[in-house]
């Protein structure tokens, strides 16, 4: 018998993660219902330099409704614009707000992860700990929905993936590849049984935790030198025994990362090194991504059927995810583009990994 060709394992492969992105989209779980939660809720927002957030977001996270005990933590990590006043101001009319000061950086951490440790730490009273990035907004019941989806799927964490606001070119292109990456290769109901690590998809965005399987898990203490604090908190609570997985977030949350093109470059090129493990691994992540998404363009371009017939498998696959998670439906036309604009991000990343020269918010990481 022959051996398949190349093009078949591609066209295969294709078709394959097309029909398994249509599984995804159905299958992805919605918040829950907004019931009142009577337990202690610590909403935590770490924040360096977030002047241009801070405020909208703590506007988001103080109008929470349905929780009849909770209090929001703040640490301004050693932020060098006006946070910290913006802070102060609303602090004074705002009981339920405290401000912490973020201590000097320990050595071998990431920013972001000591601040939510020293945010955790400082919670330990509550019986949810939820984690709050500064760029993303709330709707009034998104806190209650999230907890009471956690409690009835039994996990111990829970990740409801906001809605990524795309406002430039870049983010256009770009963000909606976020939730189309693990949309269309996570098995998404076999990941929320499992307690492998590698079947994890999160986003530290919007990260929802018991508090006791926190701290029994390590925390962020765990997982204080990584750069996606969000994956590897998430993988290392399933190595500890406790399920959870990400949930479809774009009803009740948004985030808009980046406002710029040169936000974005440095947003990704700061961690992409890390997403897949290593130098082989990522070369094997960008032969894929190549195979599938950017030769077969080539290749309708010169005239060959079956090139448009994969380019409309990777439209299928883009628009389950743009339907889920509320992103530009037209930004999956440019999808060969997106991946190429992927592609060198990653290079990028691991050219300066290898330099020495990433750094984030005035940190070398």
């Amino acid at each position: 018998m022959d051996q398949p060709s190349v093009t078949t394992i591609i066209y295969v492969l294709g078709f394959l993660l097309a029909i398994h992105s249509i599984i995804n989209a159905l299958l992805l779980r919605r918040p829950g219902r907004s019931d009142v939660i009577s337990e202690k809720v610590a909403l935590l927002i770490p924040a360096r330099n977030e002047e241009l957030n801070i405020k909208a977001c703590l506007e988001s996270v103080l109008n929470q409704k349905n929780l009849n005990n909770f209090t929001v933590y703040v640490l301004d990590d050693s932020s060098t614009d006006g946070t910290n006043q913006i802070l102060r101001e609303i602090a004074a009319t705002e009981p339920q707000l405290s401000i912490l000061r973020g201590r000097d950086l320990p050595e071998g951490w990431t920013g972001k992860n000591s601040s939510c440790w020293q945010l955790a730490n400082a919670a330990q009273e509550s019986d949810y700990l939820v984690f709050v990035d500064a760029d993303v907004r709330l709707r009034n019941d998104a806190v209650a929905k999230s907890i009471n989806a956690l409690r009835r799927l039994q996990w111990k964490f829970i990740c409801p993936y906001p809605r990524q606001i795309a406002r430039s070119w870049s983010e256009w292109l770009i963000q909606p590849l976020l939730q189309w990456s693990w949309i269309t290769t996570l098995p998404l109901r076999i990941a929320e049984r499992s307690l492998r690590p590698e079947l994890t998809a999160a986003n530290g965005q919007f990260f929802i935790v018991e508090k006791g399987a926190y701290f029994t898990a390590g925390g962020h203490k765990a997982i204080h030198e990584e750069v996606l604090d969000d994956i590897h908190l998430a993988r290392q609570m399933k190595r500890n025994g406790f399920r959870g997985n990400v949930i479809d977030g774009s009803s009740i949350s948004s985030c808009r990362m980046y406002r710029s093109w040169d936000e974005l470059r440095d947003g990704y090129t700061k961690s992409l090194w890390s997403a897949f493990g290593s130098i082989p691994g990522a070369l094997l992540v960008i032969i894929f991504l190549i195979s599938l998404y950017i030769f077969p363009a080539l290749i309708a371009l010169a005239g060959y059927s079956w090139g448009v017939s994969l380019l409309l498998f990777a439209f299928i696959s883009r628009l389950m995810a743009a339907i889920r998670s509320q992103s530009s439906i037209t930004s999956a036309l440019a999808h060969p583009i997106a991946i190429s604009l992927l592609c060198y991000l990653i290079v990028r990343s691991w050219w300066l990994k290898r330099k020495n020269r990433l750094e984030w918010k005035a940190r070398s990481l």
